[in-house]
């Protein structure tokens, strides 16, 4: 059985492709959770293309029944559109020319393979595990003062006194 799979375009976006194409590479093949954090936090103009894109997919996947919870984008591609010719006026009566470029970009949801959560069984509470105590005798050391320990020997430093 295919997965199943919603798709969202939106056409005539006016903004280049090359730099489309660098903030749909951000997203591809992530968790549409993931995906949404990632647009809200990127600066770019293309991030709020996408993000209202992605709305519409996620809406068409709802009507198709899909659970929002597994969607991940499987494919995001940005293909050019036309691109509509302006003028800008030259030197010596002469006129150089700008394309306004434009992208249509399309979205395709697919949900993962999940699945579907077994009902837990009742944990019996008739067995109780007894507590053991184990014993543990505590030695206490007592602190041996400086000047004893150092009539006995027992401190490697040596100590330089003050005269």
């Amino acid at each position: 059985m295919e997965n199943k799979q919603a798709i969202a375009k939106s056409r005539y976006l006016r903004i280049g492709q090359r730099k489309m194409l660098g903030t749909c590479s951000l997203v591809r093949g992530k968790d549409v959770a993931v995906a949404k954090a990632i647009l809200i936090r990127t600066q770019k103009k293309a991030a709020k293309f996408i993000s209202k894109t992605l709305d519409s997919a996620i809406a068409n996947a709802k009507n198709k029944n899909m659970d929002a919870k597994y969607l991940f984008i499987k494919s995001i591609r940005a293909d050019m559109g036309p691109s509509t010719m302006r003028h800008i006026p030259w030197s010596r009566g002469t006129a150089l020319p700008i394309k306004k470029r434009t992208v249509h970009l399309s979205i395709i949801l697919e949900e993962k393979a999940h699945e579907k959560k077994k009902e837990a069984k009742p944990v019996s509470t008739e067995k109780v595990v007894e507590n053991k105590e184990v014993k543990t005798e505590e030695k206490t050391v007592k602190p041996v003062k400086k000047e004893k320990a150092i009539k006995t020997g027992k401190v490697k430093t040596k100590v330089k006194t003050a005269k």
